[in-house]
């Protein structure tokens, strides 16, 4: 088996993180990154230092763990497996590498004897409370061996109560060992590109409260299920996805998508319903006539985000709104393997989520802190003049008398922006603070001035590295915004002394970069009109 670059890397760093003492941690491996191949090289070192290493891979659904089981001995024939399942009925316990379903091992984690590594599948899923399933189960497998390696894969490494999983108090996973990146895979030809298509609106979500953090599932099925918003989806799906051969459409609960399955049927296109109401026999009957194209199109409910693998599907319609990154990830993941004669695969997304979590490379992740139980109330909202917090239904601020802008008329129609972030286009950012430091330089580099500009555009700061220490072009662009501000520092200590008396810009323009933000321009009171970085260069070098 010959992996990947990006696969390599992962691995190696898997090990590294381990020699480095790190006992537990994520690789955060997109669909379609091939992480089982990831899973089985792994598995074959650990299993190759020694005649007794043994291993248990852990999901939460059986379909993953025969996959997963499946996967490996195609990767690594020699693999002496067996599964622990009570869905699957088998209760294999001996074997050097286990693959178990949660709920069966959850209270038997001394059947299994000493095992050296745990790996976690779609550890999004992972609840780090004391108590639950894989708390139980790691803390038996712990007193046989203390020295258990748990490593978790996961294509979106958090929860939607507990932010990152290997960050925060209660954090199950220790670091994260390797990140693969989307837009590498993209580009190298991996996985397929993603765009979008449509209106602007979303559904109207003004009555949905929140349970848990996430939508209230009843009133978001009362909120979708709305038959103008279904026809006028449906005419959407029918016009732009006119020459995609395969689609799934994420709804709602059962009524939304029988009534859009309904809907999409009486235009004269194949499509079946996928539920949990749908028993066994037909539903593997339903997804092997999709995948051989009898049926173009699939609606379901939440059941086909993990482990359903058809590389045609090039068009994905979210028929549903979510404040999960995790669950708003792997339904758009649906889409984005490559298949022969597949150019890219459109996203329809009539429930906000792009513009909510952000684009499918640049995810920004829940607050990383414990959240309590939901209580069903509505959520709240800042006064933005005064930043009181008010119920969200108050239009009218009580403190100081600021008034809510009314929403906006619900239209049916899907998000038209960007899902990936350099399909977004530049925009101007409010600078509502700069901050000034010293940045170390690592394996012996030079010490850069970081620039940190606290905007309105997000809660992270947009932060510049300028090499005042450097030479060449890096050094005349620093000198250059040093200039621009009316200083007249060299060097790093002498902007720190004088940083204090610039004219910080106003206003900066910004346009993503993966997942940070690139700066374009800087907008600097009392200074002619603010040509581009790129022309001040060209100017100052000739």
């Amino acid at each position: 088996m010959i992996l990947r670059d990006y696969q390599q890397d992962a691995v190696t760093a898997f090990f590294d993180g381990v020699r480095d003492g790190y006992m537990s941690g994520i690789i955060s491996a997109p669909t379609g990154s091939g992480k089982t191949a990831l899973m089985a090289d792994i598995c074959k070192t650990v299993l190759n230092q020694g005649q007794h290493t043994r291993i248990m891979v852990c999901t939460h659904r059986y379909e993953l763990i025969a996959q997963d089981e499946a996967e490996l001995k195609r990767y690594y024939p020699e693999a002496q497996t067996g599964i622990y399942s009570a869905g699957l009925n088998s209760r294999d316990t001996s074997e050097r590498v286990i693959f178990a379903g949660i709920q069966s091992v959850a209270n038997r984690g001394y059947d299994f004897g000493k095992i050296d590594l745990l790996i976690v599948d779609e550890a999004h899923k992972v609840n780090h409370q004391d108590g639950t399933s894989y708390a139980k189960l790691i803390k038996a497998l712990r007193v046989v061996n203390p020295k258990l390696v748990i490593l978790g894969l996961s294509a979106s490494p958090y929860r939607l109560n507990s932010g990152l999983l290997y960050d925060g108090k209660d954090r199950l996973f220790d670091t994260l060992y390797y990140e693969i990146d989307v837009l590498r895979l993209i580009n190298e030809g991996y996985l397929c590109p993603v765009i979008s298509k449509g209106g602007v609106q979303k559904i109207d979500l003004n009555d949905v409260t929140l349970i848990g953090g996430e939508y209230n599932g009843k009133e978001l099925e009362v909120a979708a299920n709305n038959t103008v918003l279904t026809r006028s989806a449906v005419d959407e799906m029918m016009k732009y996805g006119e020459n995609r051969r395969s689609w799934i459409v994420f709804c709602t609960g059962i009524d939304h998508a029988e009534a859009v399955c309904k809907e999409i049927a009486s235009r004269g296109v194949s499509c079946c319903v996928v539920s949990s109401e749908v028993d066994q026999v037909d539903r593997v009957r339903i997804l092997d006539e999709f995948k051989s194209g009898k049926i173009r199109c699939l609606v379901n409910i939440n059941v086909l985000t993990e482990g359903f693998n058809v590389p045609e599907i090039d068009m994905v319609v979210l028929l549903m709104a979510t404040k999960s990154p995790a669950k708003f990830c792997q339904a758009c993941g649906r889409g984005m393997r490559i298949a022969e004669g597949k150019e890219d695969c459109l996203i329809l997304d009539f429930g906000g989520n792009t513009a909510r979590l952000g684009t499918i490379d640049a995810i920004i992740p829940p607050a990383s802190k414990r959240a309590g139980k939901g209580s069903g109330e509505a959520p709240v909202r800042e006064c933005p003049k005064c930043h009181t917090y008010n119920h969200i239904s108050t239009m009218t601020c009580p403190a100081c008398g600021y008034q809510y802008p009314a929403p906006s008329p619900h239209l049916p129609d899907a998000y038209d922006g960007a899902v990936l972030s350099t399909q977004e286009k530049p925009k101007w950012a409010i600078v509502d603070g700069v901050n000034y430091s010293r940045h170390k330089g690592r394996d012996g580099k030079r010490d850069t001035l970081r620039v940190d500009f606290m905007t309105d555009i997000q809660y992270k700061p947009v932060s510049v590295w300028l090499c005042l220490e450097h030479t060449g072009y890096a050094k005349k662009r620093a000198d250059l915004y040093v200039k621009s501000v009316g200083g007249l520092a060299r060097d790093i200590d002498g902007a720190l002394k004088e940083c204090i008396r610039w004219t910080d810009p106003t206003k900066i323009k910004i346009q993503k970069d993966g997942k940070f933000w690139k700066v374009l321009e800087y907008d600097i009171p009392d200074e002619a009109p603010t040509k581009s970085f790129q022309e001040q260069i060209t100017a100052i070098l000739g």
